[in-house]
Formats: C-alpha cells, structure tokens, sequence
C-alpha cells in the first residue's frame, strides 16, 4: 500500500497516464492504445484496447483487450479475447471469448462454449456453468455447479450454510465497526471529513480506481514478501492495507446516510447520518448475492477516497506538481 500511495503521490495533477472514460452510456468504437478505466450505466467495447477497468451496470467488451481486464458491474459479458486475466464482480457474468486466467465472483457465472481459460479458473458464485474449456484447474464455489464443458481438474464446493455461531459473530463485528465509526468522527473528524469529500466529489471514477488499486496493492505486497529485504516493509504495509480496507466502508456509510438524509430533509447531527448510513449498509450487505456486489463496491470506494485523500494531503504535493 505504501508503494501505491507513493505511486500516487508522484502523479502531477493535470496528467493521466491512463485514459478516463465516464457518463451514463459509453461506446468505445476506436481502437486506444492504452490502459482505459471507463464507468457508465452502459458500457460497451467494440474495438482494441491495451487494458480495461471498468464500472457500470452493463458492461459488453466485443473486442480484443490486450492486457487485463478489472470489471464491475450488474451485467458483465467478455465476448472479446483477453490476453492477460480477468478480474471481475457482477450480478450476471458470461465469458465467451479466451482469457488466461479468471478470477470471478457474481450471482450467476457462465464460460461460454467457444471460451477457453489457458490457465486456471477460480469463481465463486450462486450459480456456475462451465460450457468451454479450461485447461488447468477449474475451482468452484456455489450453491449450483453445471460442467458439460472440460476442465484439466475440476474442485467444486459448495457453501455450508450459516448456523447461529456465525450470526452471533457478524451482529458483533459489526457493533464494533459501528463504535469505530463513531470513534473516528468524533476524534479525528477533519480526517474523516476529507476522504468523504473525496467520494463525495466522483464515486463512480473512485470505485473504479479503488478496485484496482487493491488489485495493484495485493500484487506489489506479495512481490516485496519474496525479499528479504522487502518482507519487513511488505509486514508494515500489509497491516495498513488491511486497516484501511476494513475501515474503508464505514466512509461510505457516511456518505449514504448523509445523501438519504438530504434527500428526506432531516438534519441530525454527524454521529446520526453514520450511524443510518450504517445500518442500511449492513442490511444492504446481508442480502444473498446482491450484498456481494454491494460489499465489493462500497470496499473499493472507500479505498480509492483513502487512497486520494492522502494523495492530496501530501506536503510535497503544494506548491504545484503541474504546469
């Protein structure tokens, strides 16, 4: 996380070197020569692209990507071939084109007949169907698993279902994330005020960039543990990755008390608007299959606000990075 956040840091303002997409429906119809992080409520990619990370409640790639592919979304389909791996949250998932490794979790996920996985195959979701090929190891976890496609090794699970033990422990966990809320509003608020200014500010580009920077954080902290020299450094920023991916939705939850809150016209104090925004976060992560999708997105927003909030907090940051 360290790394990332110096990476961040480092970026002058007015530069981008990636290229951003955003607005209700989106059509990309050009080739880009680039790593492209678009958001919509459509989204759709019908020519090449260098890498994609993407947001929207439909996303359609019917084009080659060169590199990965990070997506989230309600509907996510891959049509297109992708030469590096896909990462993907969805409610309705189909892959048809050929991939080299997936990562996927979603309410119901499907691998087309004419997809194929050159590598391995890792999904978890309510519903799975294997109609294409994966050629190493395919590895489920959900309630239904249908395989009339081939696999090299199949594993397959499928979840136990929660007895009163593990309810008891959630009610808990999330008494106490409700009481570290309200201990960070109330004892460093000016903290707590900037990284909900920074979701306030552009949620949808945030969850995006939020996603795949705890991709890009997982990668960089294995790849520091390897070393000798790196394994003290990757131990630190570990604990402080995982510190701010657990406080992470509580600022969201903010967020959404304070947007219900405008909207009804009720003005309570700060510690009201969390702790509403609080609740019908949780209720919203309860909800089977949906509460996933939700809990991905409120994560990776969270994140991204962190990561930005202290990107702009940096003291080398004033006096002007761009020109």
């Amino acid at each position: 996380m360290a790394v990332l956040i110096l990476g961040l840091l480092l970026i002058p303002s007015g530069v981008q070197a990636i290229t951003f997409l955003g607005g209700d429906q989106q059509v990309i119809d050009t080739p880009i020569p680039d790593d492209v992080v678009a958001s919509g409520g459509y989204l759709t990619v019908n020519a090449p692209v260098e890498s994609l990370t993407a947001a929207g409640g439909m996303v359609v790639v019917n084009a080659p990507v060169a590199g990965d592919v990070i997506a989230a979304g309600g509907t996510l389909i891959l049509n297109g071939d992708v030469g590096g791996k896909v990462l993907a949250a969805g409610g309705n998932i189909e892959l048809n084109g050929n991939v080299t490794n997936a990562l996927i979790t979603g309410g119901t996920v499907r691998i087309g007949k004419d997809a194929v996985v050159q590598r391995d195959a890792v999904i978890s979701a309510g519903e799975v169907t294997n109609e294409g090929s994966v050629l190493r190891n395919l590895t489920v976890s959900g309630d239904t698993f249908n395989n009339p496609g081939t696999a090299g090794n199949v594993t397959y699970e499928r979840p136990e279902e929660p007895g009163l033990l593990p309810d008891i422990i959630s009610i808990l966990f999330a008494i106490g994330f409700l009481i570290l809320g309200i201990f960070l509003i109330r004892s460093f608020p000016g903290m707590f005020s900037t990284v909900v200014g920074q979701i306030d500010k552009n949620p949808v580009i945030l969850t995006v960039l939020g996603f795949a920077a705890i991709i890009a954080s997982v990668i960089i902290l294995a790849i520091l543990a390897i070393t000798v020299v790196g394994l003290p450094i990757a131990l630190v920023a570990g604990l402080l990755f995982a510190a701010a991916l657990m406080i992470s939705s509580l600022f969201v939850a903010y967020v959404l008390g304070d947007l219900i809150a405008s909207h009804v016209g009720w003005t309570p104090g700060r510690i009201w608007i969390f702790v509403m925004g609080f609740v019908i976060l949780q209720i919203l992560f309860s909800t089977p299959l949906f509460g996933m999708i939700v809990q991905v997105v409120a994560v990776s927003l969270g994140y991204g606000g962190i990561l930005y909030a202290l990107r702009d907090a940096c003291p080398c940051r004033t006096g002007g990075g761009g020109t």
